[in-house]
């Protein structure tokens, strides 16, 4: 302010410190897509899934007295997953406690951290999963990656990112969406537990490009947008920032959309931490966390990939 005073300051005075560890607010906290999936336990190696029936198995019709009995094998798929081992590990100096003056023990804080960590590695574990590459076959060495060619816009279980926009590349928008729901509907995906993972951009595209005046569901969107409700054209929203990029883009984000049952967790252990003095490190003190898990599309027709330009 125009003519203040600076303070003036007696030549022993001390600066003030915090005496506790604040956390950082600009960072995901939580699992995002937690009740997204189904787990199951993993006790070896890794877990094959057997699938059985198709949309196109029916039966005959009999045309005659004592017709001859024609046996059919019902068609069957397989998945498998593999729990991958994951771990996180901080060394505390033995004199940390004496330097950080006021400031708590940093283990607690260490250990906090390693949670979230934790928390965002199995977020980023099932969008992987989502849209990378799964095996299947009775031995597992088949790989198979989404569809990108047929169904009814010729694209798959991919909504390109010019879905709806002639030749240009677009945001998220409802057309999108509607596909992505028209896509599950059609390959007879149950309709309940259904969710859409997105970044913030995505739901901003989506307020601009409804019409504010004659769009019905602009109302909605608005809710959304706020907070007020948490579910939008049959799908439970899930906001993270952590949806990937597509291959060699960092403008063109890969959103999911899929049923709860189309996504499996192998876990192979729970998150697990532990605080030890390391003799060997001058008894500093190790926090470490680990776990094991991994994911996998069960099938492809209930997993829908939708891109979406976040530059334009």
């Amino acid at each position: 302010m125009a003519g203040s005073i600076s303070p003036i300051f007696p030549a022993h005075s001390q600066l003030a410190f915090d005496s506790y560890w604040r956390r950082n607010q600009a960072q995901q906290l939580n699992e995002r897509l937690a009740g997204t999936y189904d787990e199951i336990t993993v006790e070896g190696e890794r877990h094959r899934g057997d699938i059985d029936g198709a949309q196109t198995y029916a039966m005959r019709q009999i045309t005659g007295r004592a017709q001859k009995t024609e046996p059919s094998d019902i068609p069957n798929q397989f998945w498998w997953v593999t729990p991958r081992g994951f771990d996180k590990t901080t060394w505390i100096d033995q004199f940390d406690h004496v330097t950080l003056g006021k400031l708590g023990d940093p283990s607690s804080m260490v250990s906090r951290n390693h949670a979230i960590a934790a928390n965002r590695q199995k977020d980023l574990i099932n969008l992987a999963a989502l849209g990378g590459t799964r095996f299947i076959g009775p031995k597992g060495t088949t790989t198979q990656v989404l569809p990108t060619t047929g169904g009814p816009a010729g694209t798959g279980q991919v909504i390109g990112v010019q879905f709806g926009s002639a030749s240009s590349n677009s945001g998220f928008q409802l057309a999108k969406l509607t596909q992505a729901a028209f896509l599950l509907d059609q390959n007879e995906i149950e309709r309940r537990e259904r969710f859409f993972a997105y970044t913030a951009k995505q739901l901003n595209n989506l307020l601009t490009n409804v019409d504010q005046v004659d769009s019905i569901l602009y109302n909605d969107v608005r809710a959304l947008v706020d907070g007020d409700i948490r579910a939008f054209m049959g799908f439970t929203f899930k906001m993270t920032q952590l949806v990937p990029f597509t291959s060699g883009s960092t403008t063109i984000r890969s959103c999911f959309a899929w049923q709860k049952m189309g996504l499996m967790v192998g876990l192979g252990a729970e998150v697990m931490s532990t605080i030890d003095r390391l003799p060997q490190q001058s008894n500093a003190v190790q926090v470490y966390t680990c776990m094991m898990r991994d994911a996998t599309r069960t099938q492809d027709e209930a997993v829908v990939q939708i891109n979406n330009d976040e530059s334009v």
